[in-house]
């Protein structure tokens, strides 16, 4: 019962703090994550602070202390994060100095500014996660805030909060085709103003190291690595290879990107050609996953001299899109320079002395490096290996531990074990990770890429040919290329979203949902330049440019203020005057004209009553008239001809000036 006393004794403004308490914590919630715990803790602290100052009417903390904390926050912010700008940083600092000013709020003012920093802490959280699914929450936040910002500018606590609410959906609904016209013409700027790279983001994805089970890992995620719509057709699942990392150095355990060497090599496309874009989710590095091998790309990427994509500024922070050329076969006409073939020969001296030795042997037993690629691949095939999501743990020299004693793995010690022996036998040989596969949503059209799909194969130097890709997964388990993962692993081992892909109705919804996300990544988060000129061409205007983007906002604006101050118009017109009461007023200013002014504080009767005693001569007029007026005006059901009758007498009347 104390509780409840308290919070009935609540001041108006104790009310609308808890208001702007509330918009301000939910407007920072998302931020959460991304925030040193110490921040939310001395926020939280001050919310306390200041509802126990408010309840308890206590004074605020004195001026010298709330100094001294704002002076230790700001060096906190400055020793966790070594900055002051970035998202983190600038997120960290807005949250504490949000709870410093909570502690000296004592005005209207200072709720105001509160609000204003809830606005710009929740659209901040746009610089972290556009996803669609946040969308809501955003919504939902502002909404709150904007009535929030209502309630605080009351003189009372008149207005409810379903009143607040429903007005600022109003106001929200007003404010939507001004900003929807806007979204749709104002200029894009170059660049990507989300791009901004947070500190020590985890990067998600395939690493540019590898070592056994790493891939196998990767792969029980089912999180999205790309989508890809292609112009055409998409090829065939044995030939969606997504050329990612090329991998050099070997340790006799974990093979690594070197520095890459620039060393200019020419190819040429052999095989069919397919244009499409690729929207890659944010992985953090500088790698685009292309569908082997890129024959077209932006300016913004380069192809290395062992043939991978990369950007050539920026990681891939935020979604992005590419649009891509590339040929499902190629040829490498230039020799192989002496610098890549000594790189891709060598092997670490003392490990795998096993592997050395079969590959040697196996090389003297054929006649050429054609030959020996196809008997691996054939010891592979008919010889009890395993495909396996998990695989035992491998000893020291792990691809003679795989080779002779596990003989269970996944995809990369599969090819890190064929790499090694191409090497022993001495032909070039690198390991590639990527993705291949994908699966098709028809309700998009687009091919969706999952983590599970990640991938490992090998390169080969034949010369005459230049690189071919040898995949030896595709020896011991041959439904993994053609089928997918589901397909190559056995109903016991867990394969990550396989039960939503089996049930026929869980499977539609989870593609519908990601259609509905791809087209929000496509038409809302990469709205851009080119989908301007796409749309003011189907409106008929060619050439689009900033002046003309510029005359249009211009007059999209004018129209707008122009429809609003016409509606603002017709909504507050002023309203029709009763007929009844028009005669009234008509004969008041007779009245008035004959020096009989109506006194404000007389009703009809009253001054009527008076007129009459003043001009006895227009008593029964009078008298008649008050009759009539005092049952049109108040009776239940009054007889509106009655009107004329009055009007006449009010026309008629005859008063002179004394």
């Amino acid at each position: 019962m104390s509780a409840v006393l308290k919070l009935e004794q609540i001041s108006p403004f104790g009310r609308k703090l808890a208001w702007v308490i509330s918009g301000l914590v939910l407007a920072i919630l998302p931020h959460a994550p991304h925030l040193a715990p110490w921040t939310l803790v001395l926020l939280g602290l001050a919310v306390a602070a200041r509802i126990f100052v408010e309840v308890q009417a206590r004074a605020l903390p004195p001026k010298w202390l709330r100094v001294l904390v704002a002076f230790f926050a700001l060096l906190g912010v400055l020793f966790t994060y070594r900055t002051l700008n970035g998202i983190e940083a600038g997120t960290a600092l807005l949250v504490v100095m949000a709870g410093m000013k909570l502690l000296e709020t004592r005005t209207v003012r200072d709720l105001t500014v509160l609000v204003f920093l809830g606005y710009f802490a929740l659209f901040a959280g746009f610089l972290y996660n556009q996803e669609l699914l946040r969308l809501p929450y955003m919504l939902a936040t502002a909404w709150l805030l904007t009535a929030t910002l209502m309630r605080v500018h009351q003189s009372t606590l008149s207005m409810p909060a379903r009143e607040a609410a429903g007005l600022t959906g109003k106001m929200v609904l007003q404010a939507l085709p001004l900003a929807l016209l806007l979204f749709l013409f104002f200029p894009r700027l170059p660049g990507n103003f989300w791009a901004i790279p947070a500190r020590a983001q985890a990067s998600t994805g395939l690493d540019d190291e590898l070592s056994p089970g790493d891939v196998s890992e990767l792969s029980i995620s089912s999180a999205i690595a790309f989508r890809v719509r292609f112009d055409g057709p998409a090829p065939p699942p044995s030939e969606r290879y997504w050329r990612g990392i090329v991998l050099h150095d070997f340790d006799g355990r974990t093979w690594r990107r070197p520095m890459p060497l620039y060393i200019p090599q020419i190819v040429r496309p052999v095989g069919e050609r397919y244009r499409y874009r690729i929207t890659l989710e944010p992985h953090q590095r500088n790698w685009i996953y292309a569908l082997e091998m890129p024959t077209r790309w932006p300016d913004t990427a380069v192809r290395t001299a062992d043939l991978q994509l990369v950007t050539r500024r920026h990681p891939i922070a935020t979604l992005t899109s590419f649009d891509l050329e590339s040929s499902t076969a190629y040829v490498v006409e230039a020799p192989l320079p002496t610098a890549m073939r000594n790189v891709d020969l060598r092997l670490p001296a003392g490990r795998n002395p096993r592997s050395l030795q079969l590959a040697r042997e196996l090389r003297a037993s054929v006649a050429s490096d054609e030959a020996f690629i196809e008997a691996v691949l054939r010891m592979f095939r008919e010889q009890e290996y395993f495909y396996t999501l998990e695989p035992p743990r491998l000893e020291r020299d792990s691809i003679d531990d795989f080779l002779f004693n596990t003989r269970r793995g996944f995809c990369e010690h599969f090819a890190s074990a064929f790499t090694v022996l191409a090497r022993a036998a001495g032909i070039p040989a690198r390991v590639v990770t990527g993705y291949q596969g994908g699966e098709f949503n028809p309700l998009g059209g687009y091919l969706i890429v999952r983590q599970s799909d990640a991938h490992a194969w090998s390169e080969v130097w034949l010369d005459g040919k230049g690189w071919v890709r040898v995949d030896p997964t595709a020896a011991v388990a041959p439904e993994r290329i053609e089928r997918g993962l589901d397909a190559a692993m056995p109903g016991h081992e867990p394969v990550p979203g396989r039960v939503l892909r089996n049930h026929r109705v869980l499977s539609n919804i989870r593609l519908a949902w990601d259609a509905l996300n791809t087209f929000w990544n496509d038409q809302v988060i990469e709205f851009g330049e080119t989908q301007q000129r796409w749309l003011a061409e189907r409106i008929g205007i060619e050439n689009l440019g900033v002046r003309q983007l510029g005359l249009a906002i211009a007059l999209t604006l004018a129209l707008f203020f122009a429809a609003l101050a016409m509606y603002l118009a017709w909504r507050f017109r002023p309203l029709e005057r009763d007929p009844v009461q028009a005669v009234y007023a008509g004969l008041c200013r007779k009245l008035a004209r004959a020096n009989l002014p109506k006194r404000p504080h007389e009703g009809p009767n009253d001054y009527l009553s008076r007129v009459a005693a003043a001009r006895p001569q227009l008593a029964r007029e009078l008298q008649e008239i008050r009759s009539i007026y005092t049952a049109l005006r108040y009776e239940p059901a009054p007889m509106l001809a009655r009107l004329s009758r009055l009007k006449f007498l009010v026309n008629r009347l005859r008063v002179t000036r004394t």
